[in-house]
């Protein structure tokens, strides 16, 4: 089961504007409703999995940077400015979400316990990103972007009703600009 789009869109736009919510549960949810991210991945996400410059801010969730869109770029960069990280110097390799306990992440529970008390379902929403993504993004290059198997975003796509099977085909002959 998943959530109605309009609803998912109604939890994306109450993690982007609600300051009451502590900010790493605002960016951890939108990690999972606009990126398919597990939540137990994203509390597992390393500093060094964010790029930032002064115009952007790139989150790497597999092997490929994904520009973040601009309120969510502005969210993460507090979160690193609250860590004590400089924007435009090397940082270190810790947590991207750190724990109370030194050394350890932040804890899935944590976090989703926080989501559930203001209505958002993480798995039921990453479930329905899942779906739209795949109807809009052709199946290899979603798998590479979120990290998950080509077979398994092929699935996705055809539950989305989209058949990404002749995009490599079409890729091939298509003239680069």
């Amino acid at each position: 089961m998943t959530v109605p789009d309009d609803q998912r869109w109604d939890a994306v736009e109450l993690l982007l504007h609600d300051p009451t919510l502590r900010l790493y549960t605002r960016i951890a949810g939108l990690f999972v409703l606009l990126f398919a991210q597990p939540l137990s991945q994203v509390v597992r996400m390393r500093t060094d999995q964010v790029t930032l410059t002064e115009r952007a801010v790139q989150v790497t969730f597999h092997t490929v940077p994904v520009q973040m869109p601009a309120v969510l770029d502005d969210l993460l960069r507090e979160q690193l400015l609250q860590r004590g990280k400089s924007l435009y110097v090397s940082r270190d390799t810790g947590w991207l979400f750190p724990g109370g306990n030194p050394g350890q992440h932040l804890a899935t529970e944590n976090v989703r316990s926080q989501l559930v008390a203001r209505g958002i379902k993480p798995y039921q929403n990453r479930k329905a990103a899942l779906f739209q993504l795949a109807g809009d993004v052709p199946a290899p290059v979603l798998a590479e972007l979120i990290g998950i198997t080509e077979s398994n975003a092929a699935s996705w796509a055809k539950l989305a009703g989209r058949d990404w099977t002749s995009y490599i085909a079409e890729r091939a002959l298509s003239p680069t600009t």
